[in-house]
């Protein structure tokens, strides 16, 4: 009877040793970063960068601006920054332009409103943008193109407040929009509008401090930029300002200072 008890009991002790001492042993990359050697290119670093924005949905005139960045990174995926564009250049889009030959196409005593220097008293256009915001950047990584070529590249997020200029596009430009109380047919939308923005954005770095930019924004504000009635009340004011998006895209350079990143464990 010992006999056939403790056979069966050496067994499952032989069996079991061997577990408990591996279960026992530390695995030599337990506490080990996920990459050896990686090349830290935001953690603690500043930005500082330049580029051409371009306005991408407005209605009567796109603005060509300047931009300027500079930002923080407290960490290889969160960061703080500021930009600046700064409004050099505009064209009319396709829709101001049809709408110019149809205000003009008006024949001797047609009684059409509104006049086509009327309509073009009220157009506004953002002149300036400046923004704070909050980057995340959760995806990072590196590619290559024809296995010749290696480059690191990230994507981030963004979010934060922003102010907007607007300026009169044309001359002689209409009363500026105001709380009043006389009926008017026209005003134009002008000065800081505060708002918010949000967007995202890549890099792609040619080494580990120079690096390619392209951002994709959206701002928005309270804008009018017709300057017409919007909430026919019959009158032109403060009270026709909506919330309106500004989607701009610009591409640039950017610099990583200090010029050399660490290298991890």
């Amino acid at each position: 009877m010992l006999k056939r008890i403790a056979l069966p009991f050496l067994f499952a002790l032989t069996l079991a040793i061997p577990s408990i001492a591996h279960a026992q042993r530390k695995s030599p990359l337990a506490d080990a970063p996920a990459i050896r050697k990686r090349v830290e290119l935001r953690e603690t670093r500043l930005e500082v960068g330049a580029g051409l924005l371009s306005t991408v949905n407005q209605t009567f005139y796109h603005g060509m601006m300047v931009g300027l960045r500079a930002g923080f990174h407290l960490t290889d995926s969160l960061s703080i920054s500021a930009m600046g564009a700064f409004g050099v250049s505009s064209f009319s889009t396709g829709f101001h332009g049809r709408l110019e030959e149809t205000l003009r196409d008006v024949t001797a005593g047609e009684n059409r409103t509104p006049t086509l220097a009327v309509a073009n008293s009220g157009i506004n256009k953002a002149s300036m943008v400046l923004a704070a915001q909050v980057e995340v950047t959760p995806f990072t990584g590196k590619y290559s193109m024809f296995g010749k070529l290696f480059a690191h590249y990230d994507f981030y997020l963004f979010g934060g407040g922003a102010l907007v200029n607007l300026a009169a596009v044309n001359s002689p430009a209409a009363p500026v929009c105001a709380d009043m109380a006389a009926a008017n047919d026209v005003c134009v939308a002008t000065g800081m509008k505060p708002g918010g923005t949000f967007g995202g954005g890549f890099h792609s770095f040619f080494n580990n401090f120079v690096a390619l930019n392209a951002e994709l924004r959206t701002v928005m504000i309270k804008d009018n930029p017709a300057g017409r009635d919007v909430n026919g009340d019959m009158d032109v004011n403060l009270g026709d300002l909506t919330w309106t998006p500004h989607v701009m895209a610009s591409l640039g350079v950017t610099f990583y200072l200090p010029t050399i990143a660490p290298i991890s464990n």
